[in-house]
């Protein structure tokens, strides 16, 4: 490709006004054939002749340069190099920017829209494909209209059906539907939501709302920065529990506050959530349980146990958790203690804390939408 669009330039400007080759070389002191070089690109062109000729085209010498129309023609030569049609010209791609720059503007931007356009459409597919609760919504969907259609097929083609039968088959249809409603509503919503990270708590659950009076926004957060986010220190000066710490820690950056951006879930030992807090990278299923083998969970066998891992989600993803398993209240003599397990998680590049290992385990979302093969934890066929 030539190294300049000037004499493409110039040759536009002087037929503009209305000069011939041998009358703007006559004027500038040059053979006309050595302009004839210049005008096809073939001679670099600079200095006082270029300001010669500048001056006799009535134009500033920068209109002749090429540094205007550089961004377009590397536009059009990565636009070249994208398709996958035939090639386009390389070699006169130069000259075609300086002949016809309307029409190279257009191609531009229509290569760029095309880019952006692909990009969104590769964005969204991404987030359908691997977006957790889209695909759960979609499974239970799915679910609840086949047993609809299982159930009215029962209802159409079984002639002898008692009343009693009848009626508790057009109950499960009813409360099928409803199912289907809910879940229907549900990613409606989740549509139309502003995009922040999800926190969701359970209020009826003791022990788990948030007591702001002990740990005071600004004060907290500056004895966390001072801690660099050392929960255990910061449980002992405000005299509370390393869940509570974990709570207003992971709620810090949401409340303004220059922190770094941590993730929360707390659950029983059922496996079910109390307090979710999801991050854009680490999304927490909202229905169902989360993967086993998330340190959350190991929590439970090891209670009161503060434990730091590593781990990484399927999309490469790595995050470091700080997890330990308390119990809800205090112990009573006879009866079992009923543990809660907390894991706080923060990208691995932004954790204040030193890793403890270098090799992250890898771990899921769900069984249900993991891609991961020959899981040993795996307690259902993925749906992706």
């Amino acid at each position: 490709m030539p190294h300049s669009l000037a004499g493409t330039r110039i040759r536009q400007q002087r037929k503009r006004v209305g000069l011939s080759q041998t009358a703007l070389a006559a004027k500038v002191g040059i053979s006309t054939s050595y302009l004839n070089l210049i005008e096809h690109n073939k001679r670099r062109i600079a200095g006082k002749i270029l300001l010669s000729i500048a001056r006799e085209l009535g134009v500033p010498a920068s209109t002749l340069t090429e540094g205007a129309d550089s961004e377009l023609t590397n536009t059009l030569l990565e636009a070249a190099a994208h398709s996958s049609e035939k090639p386009a010209e390389i070699a006169t791609l130069a000259e075609f920017a300086g002949r016809f720059p309307g029409w190279s503007q257009l191609l531009g931007s229509t290569y760029r829209q095309t880019r952006e356009q692909e990009d969104v459409i590769a964005a969204l597919s991404d987030r359908l494909t691997h977006d957790p609760f889209l695909a759960e919504s979609l499974h239970l969907m799915l679910s609840n209209i086949t047993a609809i259609r299982s159930t009215a097929e029962i209802l159409t083609t079984v002639s002898d059906l008692t009343v009693e039968q009848s009626t508790r088959f057009h109950a499960a249809i009813y409360e099928e539907s409803k199912r289907l409603s809910d879940a229907t509503q549900a990613l409606i919503q989740y549509f139309d939501k502003t995009e922040e990270p999800e926190t969701t708590v359970e209020p009826s659950l003791e022990g788990l709302m948030l007591d702001t009076a002990t740990m005071p926004l600004e004060q907290f957060a500056a004895r966390a920065r001072a801690s660099d986010y050392n929960p255990s220190i910061l449980a002992a000066e405000f005299s509370t529990t390393l869940h509570a710490v974990f709570q207003r820690l992971a709620g810090l950056k949401h409340e303004g506050i220059d922190a770094p951006e941590m993730g929360l879930i707390i659950t029983n030992a059922a496996g079910q959530t109390l307090h979710r807090h999801a991050l854009p990278d680490f999304p927490l299923p909202r229905h169902g349980n989360a993967c086993p083998l998330w340190p959350v969970f190991q929590g439970f066998s090891q209670p009161e146990r503060p434990l730091q891992d590593m781990i990484e989600l399927p999309s490469g993803a790595q995050f470091v958790t700080l997890t330990i398993a308390l119990p809800r209240t205090e112990p009573v003599f006879g009866t079992p203690p009923d543990y809660q397990s907390a894991m706080l998680f923060v990208p691995r590049a932004q954790s204040p804390w030193p890793a403890m290992t270098q090799t992250a385990r890898p771990v899921g979302t769900s069984c249900r939408i993991c891609p991961r093969e020959n899981c040993s934890a795996r307690s259902e066929k993925t749906v992706l």
